[in-house]
Formats: structure tokens, C-alpha cells, sequence
């Protein structure tokens, strides 16, 4: 059945867990500590993340030891794991890094503010070249891209109908717009499960093209008419609230750029996404579902007046963010980027283990 929408289907962006697409996570979370220091472990992939500030990594015979300002706060024998990621204000030992080095630990630092100065320090890791190879053999099976685009497609075009369908039981003034979309949208949806009419990546493309369409031009309609937000434009945005959804998305891209290399796949291979030069294809991929969650975000911030008109300025023809608004914008980012990050690292394992799987066929 389609998406048929009723004033009491409101959906949750944080209901990730009745997504059938997060559903197919094979894995097992072990929490260590309430500071952002955890293990993801499953068949396929164990990782140590340790982000959080004032944090340090030692080490005693064969176990890495975790503290915060000064304080033990947990231990974990390096032979559990596959790779260690760490941010950049972690500080640790040369002795650490020649202790993970001997178990063939791969070390990851993860740069979210400057990307360029990601880096990877790793001994032999057969695991993620087996992976590597997979996933660079899967381009030429058609079936499974299909299927794997179809489901991020699907769950994008849910989570854009669940956003609209909330924004219509606050702003009952656009009911005629928002309805006309929401129609289009389960049009979509339903469209999505019949395989006559889905055979190829195209097809798919045409059916995501024109629900997406449907959803900006509604979309535009929730802002004030002084922010002149009319529809979708880039390079350069014209208007404050592209400026802040070209801002984003290239934001919370590179997340996924990040969780795909903690997880050993490389972010520039992708099913839905065809290659193309210096694109993250794989990273696109898995930002696609998550697009319709950052929309919701901005709208908040300007529908609740943390983002203004005079946060903006023109230069040449480009809207940008004034350094007020940066500050508040990028306030708000940080407040926002670990539930994305955390969703982005759920569809990463998911992509691991669908490669894992193939690799052992």
C-alpha cells in the first residue's frame, strides 16, 4: 500500500527503528561509557570511537585504556578490535599507536571541521581489502544496486512525506499545497513497489526526480516570502535558506564520507550514485534518506527565529551567512550532528555487512 495521509499520521524523524531499511542491521551495540565512548561490534566490523574532549588513550600490556580529564574510565583488549577512531583533540602515546600496529589496528582520525587532515594509520588489515575488492565487484551486479537504491529512494520519499504531513497540522493555511504534495508523494511511493515500472537505475531516478520536485515546491511554501526561498538552487545559492541547505548537506556528506572509511569501504563507490570524478558516491548514497531530517532541522531554525534575513549577506550574486549568523548556525549544527552521525553509522554498517555477506558467497 501507499503512503495515504491522515491528521494522525505525524511519523517521528527519530523513530529510526521502524525504518525496514534499519531494520536490516545486522549488529550489536556494547555502550562502555555515557561519554561518547563506544564500541560498534558485529561480524563484520569492531570499533572503538573515542571523540569526546579532554579524552587520552594509554595503554597497559595489551589493553587500551581510555581517560578523561585524568580519570580511568574504561579498558578494552586491542585483540577486540578491527579499528580505532579517534577526533582530533584526543591525545595518545606513540606507545599506542606501536601497540595497535602489532594487533594490525587500524587508527582513524576524524576531522569533521577540516576534512583535508583526515588520516589513517593501519598494519595489515586483510579484512578491509577482501571488503574493499567485494564491494568494487558489486558495481556489476545490477539487481543489487536496484535494490539497494530502491530502499534508500523509498525511505527518503517516507521521511519527506512524514515532514510534510507534520508541517500540514501546524500550518493548516497550506493545506491545498501540502495535500497536492503529500498525493504526489504516495503516487511515489506506491510507484516504488511495482517492479514493472521500476527496472533500472533510470526509472528509479525519474520516479525520485519527480517526487522530489513535488516536495520542494511545497517545502518552499513554509517560508516567510522575505526570505525568497522559491525553489532548489546551488553554486551559487541565492537565497538564505539554499545557502543554509547547500551549507548542510555539504556538512553532513562529509559524515558520510567519514562513517563509510571507519567502516573499510570506499566512500567513491556507490549504487545509486553512478562514479564520477572526486564524488563520494557511496557517501551520497547513504546522505539521501537522511536529506528529508536535515530539511526539518532548517525549517526549525528559521520557523523558530534562530536564523533571520539579516543573518545573510549578498555578495556577487551569492546568498552566505553573515558571522553572526555562522555562529548561530554552526551552534546549532553541533548540537544536531551527533544524531546524524549516529544514523549515517547505522546505514554504514548496513552497507558493511551487505559486503561482508557477498564476500564470503
Amino acid at each position: 500500500m501507499g503512503l495515504h495521509y491522515s491528521p494522525k499520521d505525524r511519523g517521528s524523524d527519530g523513530d529510526f527503528a521502524a525504518d525496514n531499511f534499519v531494520k536490516t542491521a545486522l549488529f550489536l551495540r556494547r555502550a562502555l561509557t555515557m561519554s561518547r565512548i563506544y564500541i560498534d561490534g558485529d561480524w563484520a566490523v569492531k570499533t572503538l570511537f573515542v571523540e569526546k574532549k579532554a579524552m587520552e588513550l594509554r595503554y597497559e600490556r595489551a589493553c587500551l585504556l581510555v581517560y578523561q580529564e585524568g580519570k580511568r574510565v574504561s579498558s578494552v583488549p586491542v585483540v577486540q578490535l578491527e579499528r580505532i577512531v579517534v577526533a582530533p583533540h584526543v591525545a595518545l602515546s606513540a606507545g599506542v599507536i606501536g601497540l595497535i600496529a602489532e594487533y594490525n589496528v587500524a587508527l582513524v582520525v576524524i576531522n569533521s571541521r577540516f576534512p583535508d587532515r583526515y588520516a589513517m594509520l593501519s598494519g595489515a588489515m586483510p579484512g578491509d581489502v577482501h571488503r574493499r575488492v567485494t564491494q568494487y565487484g558489486l558495481l556489476d551486479d545490477k539487481p543489487l544496486r536496484l535494490e539497494w537504491s530502491r530502499q534508500l529512494v523509498g525511505l527518503k520519499i517516507t521521511r519527506q512525506y512524514r515532514f510534510l504531513a507534520r508541517a500540514l497540522t501546524m500550518r493548516p493555511d497550506l493545506r491545498y499545497g501540502l495535500t497536492h504534495a503529500l498525493n504526489q508523494l504516495s503516487c511515489a511511493s506506491i510507484g516504488l513497489k511495482q517492479a514493472d515500472n521500476i527496472a533500472t537505475l533510470e526509472s528509479l531516478r525519474g520516479v525520485e526526480g519527480a517526487a522530489s520536485a513535488a516536495y520542494f515546491k511545497a517545502f518552499a511554501g513554509l517560508f516567510p516570502d522575505s526570505l525568497n526561498f522559491n525553489d532548489r538552487n546551488r553554486r551559487p545559492p541565492q537565497d538564505p535558506v539554499n545557502a543554509c541547505l547547500s551549507l548542510s548537506y555539504t556538512l553532513f556528506h562529509q559524515e558520510a564520507v567519514n562513517v563509510l572509511k571507519t567502516v573499510g569501504l570506499d566512500p567513491a563507490i556507490g549504487c545509486y550514485h553512478e562514479l564520477y570524478y572526486s564524488r563520494e558516491s557511496l557517501a551520497c548514497d547513504l546522505l539521501e534518506p537522511v536529506r528529508p531530517l536535515i530539511d526539518a532541522w532548517l525549517w526549525q531554525l528559521f520557523k523558530g527565529r534562530l536564523l533571520r534575513a539579516e543573518d545573510f549577506v549578498e555578495k556577487q550574486g551569492a546568498c552566505f551567512l553573515n558571522t553572526a549568523g555562522k555562529q548561530r548556525f554552526y551552534e546549532a549544527f553541533h548540537e544536531k550532528v551527533g544524531a546524524v552521525r549516529f544514523l549515517l553509522r547505522r546505514y554504514a554498517r548496513i552497507a558493511a555487512n551487505v559486503v561482508s555477506e557477498h564476500s564470503h558467497e
